[in-house]
């Protein structure tokens, strides 16, 4: 399936951050995910199918910086779909990297 067309700021966004194996995604990041999302395979925000293992309550940017022995341990993540990862990403990344703006929920 073709990706859809993306705009100038948006690759040029991409090309900045750089590839997942530069961030510290690589493979073996690739099977600590795999092994993760098939242990929990529902989104502990809204219980839809799991796509996406995010790294809570800390990023991995931040273990890595702090010198944690193990980002990646299961304990360090959590299991989320894509629309949910999306939110909390723009809410605990509200620089430069954030999609969209989530606004707090009202009670």
């Amino acid at each position: 399936m073709p990706r859809e067309p993306r705009s100038k700021h948006a690759k040029e966004a991409e090309q900045q951050r750089g590839t997942t194996t530069a961030k510290g995604y690589g493979v073996k990041w690739e099977r600590i995910r795999k092994r993760y999302l098939y242990a929990h395979p529902w989104c502990v925000l809204c219980s839809k199918t799991t796509t996406a293992t995010d790294h809570f309550p800390e990023s991995r940017r931040a273990l890595v910086a702090k010198g944690a022995k193990d980002p990646d341990a299961f304990s360090r993540l959590h299991p989320l779909c894509t629309s949910c990862h999306n939110k909390e990403t723009a809410r605990h990344q509200t620089g430069r990297w954030a999609a969209e703006r989530v606004q707090p929920r009202r009670s």
